[in-house]
């Protein structure tokens, strides 16, 4: 029997542009070795005016030696099956190449250590002009020409390393040819790594294991997102559990509702109006790989995607240990559970679950089992079908039409099935879809001041006391949303 060495076509790294990374996978994918590499800052430079087009992602970690930066632009140069460290976020061995070919046609890598300079690039123009796989050595004078001015003032001068991409051909047929086109596309990277990244950004108590780290993109610091809200103390938490068999931990957070978020809540969720997300698209799992989020805003097929569950999030940590257990793909941007990690996902899910439906379905509302409390009435129909009216026993709608004649209290009656039928459902579901708040809770302490004053008028009329006006109206809907309305009914009484 005989072996037949089958070297692969230097048309290979054609080939592996086409693996699915978008600009934010790919930049990100890079990152990953700058925090491996123990960078404290990594500034992303493009191009402004005026310049040839180019993105370079710069970091003081501890760079590389010649021998290292060959190894490192090496196809698989890192076999996956090796032990790494825990704070490894690479895997294939292919990230900086396949991500950074996905965006360019050359790739320059220059790496310092110990003030020692070593750059080497791959251009694809130049591999399929030799048809070889010919890796370009650039000397220090060379490297310094090639570097654009403005990243040559971020290059380190003892140790760190510079990713730099020429020819973005990718980058303009997606996105287009001119800077504004850039600069939109460069706003949405830094949102997503301030979302990926943000435990590196901004370490949660328990990650002890982490240094902070800081990423800027011309200059500007990435966003900080927080997807828990964990420093909110209205966020309901379920306490942390290991998944039987596995190194993984879960944890549970209820978001509080959007009405009782401050604006400095929904800039941490990335739900802000300029975002266009809103919290049912960020519902559900947020998987970490060695504290680095993976993937999220999915249930995994355990769960719909309802309104009920939008405020649940579960965060998952695994180690880089799991990877092939979680069948982890080369772009680090997919995973999927084993079987049990799943059972357990679904159990601790269905759980949360719970919480979330129940800030949904009574936020805020003071509850009574007094049948005249309420408003509106919720009519069950036959089958999955509601619908509302307007409740007849209430006491404002008593009061109110015990003063009608019997032909003004049918009109009255008319006017309120009328408005029952005319309901807005559609537009009410579709601006809660988009979290939208409600004003008027907002001014209901307003609104009991102005109507008291007439309400306690047509009830001396009818022969109540201020005490009996106070206890018929205190826990009624709608003065009854109002945390002070006992305070504000017997100031108009004493009036």
């Amino acid at each position: 029997m005989a072996d037949i060495i089958c070297e692969p076509n230097p048309g290979l790294l054609e080939s592996m542009r086409s693996v699915g990374y978008d600009l934010n996978t790919a930049v990100a994918d890079v990152i990953d070795n700058s925090i491996a590499a123990g960078a404290n800052n990594i500034d992303i430079r493009y191009c402004d005016y005026g310049e040839k087009p180019y993105i370079a992602i710069v970091d003081d970690g501890n760079g590389m030696d010649r021998e290292t930066a060959i190894h490192a632009m090496q196809l698989a140069g890192t076999n996956s099956e090796e032990t790494r460290s825990a704070n490894d976020l690479g895997r294939f061995g292919l990230g900086l190449k396949t991500a950074s070919l996905s965006q360019c046609r050359s790739l320059m890598v220059t790496s310092l250590q110990h003030g020692n300079m070593s750059t080497f690039r791959w251009d694809l123009d130049h591999v399929a002009q030799t048809n070889s796989w010919t890796l370009e050595e650039l000397s220090r004078s060379y490297t310094y020409v090639a570097l654009p001015a403005k990243v040559q003032s971020l290059m380190p001068t003892s140790h760190g390393t510079c990713v730099l991409w020429r020819k973005l051909d990718r980058l303009s047929s997606v996105f287009g040819r001119n800077v504004q086109d850039l600069d939109r596309a460069m706003h949405d990277l830094s949102d997503y790594l301030g979302l990926v990244f943000h435990r590196f950004l901004h370490p949660y108590p328990d990650d002890t294991d982490i240094s902070r780290i800081h990423i800027r993109v011309n200059g500007e610091e990435v966003p900080h997102r927080d997807p828990f809200l964990t420093d909110n103390p209205a966020v309901q938490k379920l306490p942390p559990q290991m998944i039987e068999g596995t190194r993984a931990i879960i944890y549970g957070y209820t978001l509080p509702y959007a009405s009782h978020m401050r604006a400095h809540d929904k800039e941490l969720l990335g739900i802000a109006d300029e975002q266009g997300k809103t919290l049912n698209d960020t519902q559900g799992f947020y998987i970490y790989r060695a504290n680095r989020l993976i993937t999220w805003g999915s249930w995994f097929r355990m769960l719909p995607r309802k309104q009920a569950t939008k405020l649940s999030r579960v965060r998952i940590d695994i180690p880089n240990s799991m990877d092939d257990e979680w069948t982890l793909d080369i772009k680090k941007s997919k995973a999927t559970p084993p079987k049990v990690v799943r059972d357990s996902m679904k159990r601790f899910a269905n759980t949360l679950a719970k919480p979330s439906r129940r800030v949904q379905k009574f936020r805020g509302r003071k509850t009574s089992n007094d049948p005249q409390a309420r408003i509106w009435d919720v009519i069950q129909d036959r089958g999955d079908t509601f619908r509302y009216k307007i409740n007849r026993d209430n006491p404002y709608v008593v009061t109110f039409t015990e003063s009608l004649t019997p032909a003004q209290l049918e009109g009255f009656n008319n006017v309120l099935d009328a408005i029952a039928i005319a309901l807005p459902y559609a537009d009410i579901e579709s601006r809660i879809a988009m979290d939208e708040r409600a004003n008027g809770l907002d001014k209901v302490d307003e609104m009991v001041r102005e109507k008291a004053q007439s309400y306690w008028a047509m009830s001396k009329a009818i022969g109540l006391t201020a005490a009996q006006f106070v206890d018929r109206f205190k826990d009624k809907e709608p003065f009854a949303l109002s945390p002070n309305v006992e305070t504000i009914l017997k100031k108009v009484t004493n009036e």
